[in-house]
């Protein structure tokens, strides 16, 4: 299976044709399937993977605090509208619920991974910075 990713120019699909020709070379039979598609509709799973596996836990390896403390943090003080609480009732007790940044689009997440690094170098995490991929192992 292949995902290409198209856009026009003039009018006219653009894509990695040779891409789709090796693909497709490899099947007797194929089915291709367009569906309109925007960057700004899905996160992409590397700034999960930063989010989630490098700025908070190294938030909590430095602070002593939790991943959910900080997240929780980052998600109120960088995006408040996007992440306000909601409440259920659980046994009688109303308990906040602050949204999953799955509900996030690729550009919204990347609003909250630079605000966040931004809101964290403004209070004393000079050593935060935006991801950068020479420092991937």
């Amino acid at each position: 299976m292949i995902t290409l990713h198209s856009h026009l120019i003039n009018g006219e699909a653009a894509f990695d044709r040779p891409a789709l020709d090796a693909e497709l070379a490899k099947h007797e039979f194929a089915r291709i399937t367009v569906e309109g598609w925007s960057e700004t509709k899905e996160r992409s799973e590397q700034q999960t993977k930063w989010w989630k596996g490098v700025l908070l836990p190294s938030l909590a390896a430095d602070t002593g605090d939790t991943v959910t403390h900080w997240e929780t943090v980052l998600k109120l003080s960088v995006m408040p509208d996007e992440f306000a609480p909601t409440f259920i009732n659980s046994n009688g007790i109303d308990v906040a619920v602050i949204p999953s940044i799955t509900k996030l689009s690729c550009r919204k997440m990347n609003l909250l991974i630079d605000g966040s690094v931004e809101w964290l170098q403004n209070n004393g995490f000079d050593w935060v910075t935006l991801p950068c991929s020479e420092l991937r192992k």
